[in-house]
């Protein structure tokens, strides 16, 4: 694999990007208190999968990822993010909505919602894969088009 992947040093679990932090909602836990505060201004039935903390800026946001176990790379559907002032904001779903790469890093190994080990061996192959614009992978679209084809004829090699 052309780069390597860890889970977040700092929890163990959860995918670092940007300054950010994603988990799936089982291992909101290890965001501490801020995920209980923020999470008393969720609308009541807010279904959610994932949950994105940012140290820089205190918010706490619910992503409802509807596909996450099912999907190889599921899609971020509606997001409602909390400001430590308990000010709630609502992004809907993009009509080309964006999607998580490496599930395999929000959870722990032994995450039983999914093929963990299944989820690791597509992120090699897939980022072994060349001539791939990375600035584009993180919208379905693009995904579908221009990268699932050619991991399914790598599979086939």
């Amino acid at each position: 694999m052309s780069q390597t992947l860890y889970r977040s040093r700092k929890y163990g679990v959860g995918k670092e990007i940007g300054g950010a932090v994603y988990v799936h909602r089982r291992y909101e836990d290890v965001f501490g208190d801020a995920v209980a505060a923020a999470k008393v201004h969720l609308p009541a039935g807010f279904e959610y999968q994932v949950v994105k903390s940012v140290a820089r800026t205190g918010n706490i946001s619910f992503v409802a990822s509807p596909d996450f176990d099912t999907a190889h790379e599921p899609i971020v559907g509606e997001i409602l993010t909390v400001r430590p002032s308990g000010i709630l904001k609502r992004r809907r779903q993009l009509d080309d909505p964006y999607i998580y790469h490496h599930k395999w890093l929000f959870v722990s190994d032994d995450y039983d919602g999914f093929d963990v080990g299944a989820s690791k061996s597509r992120s090699e192959r897939w980022m072994d894969l060349t001539d791939v614009d990375r600035t584009r992978i993180g919208r379905k679209r693009y995904w579908e088009e221009q990268v699932l084809p050619r991991l399914a004829h790598s599979d086939q090699e």
